[in-house]
């Protein structure tokens, strides 16, 4: 749950793979880090299987975040469909929280130069060249590289189509 707000279960799954490759302290992630198909698979085999028994633990029935209709709560294990499904729902999440961090480092970033009043064209132009000191955070350098990624993912998304 990032900023107190519920997010969609994939979501938060993708989100925590971006922010599994780094760059909360410079600014750079390195997107080498994200899990590779076979670990992100496992995961959520066990992902569906803790799900199906806590379901099944509270007695309920509940609405399948897959399919959208109603399940009957068992331990069974995974399916391969459903895994498969659960992975593009990722896929697709994660290029949408490269979006939303791009975006809001960008934003804080603009906060950071416009507030103070201590905004300077030459400053603005030599971090968007990357001229900046890489020990540093810096929201901009953020933004740009998650929305980078952003563009990464949403060309593979194509080009798997």
């Amino acid at each position: 749950y990032e900023y107190g707000s519920i997010n969609y279960t994939m979501y938060d799954v993708a989100n925590f793979e971006c922010e599994h490759c780094g760059g909360n302290d410079n600014g750079v992630p390195n997107f080498e880090l994200l899990p590779g198909e076979e670990r992100q698979r496992r995961f959520l085999e066990e992902y569906v299987r803790e799900r199906n028994e806590m379901r099944m633990f509270n007695g309920s029935r509940g609405e399948d975040a897959v399919t959208g209709g109603t399940t009957t709560c068992t331990s069974a294990p995974a399916t391969e469909k459903e895994v498969s499904e659960l992975c593009s729902q990722v896929r697709l999440f994660r290029m949408a929280s490269n979006l939303y961090w791009g975006i809001w480092g960008i934003l804080q970033a603009a906060g950071e130069v416009v507030a103070d009043g201590s905004f300077a064209r030459e400053d603005a132009m030599s971090r968007l060249e990357g001229e900046v000191d890489l020990d540093k955070w810096d929201n901009l350098r953020y933004g740009k590289n998650r929305l980078e990624r952003y563009r990464v993912c949403k060309e593979r998304m194509m080009l798997a189509k």
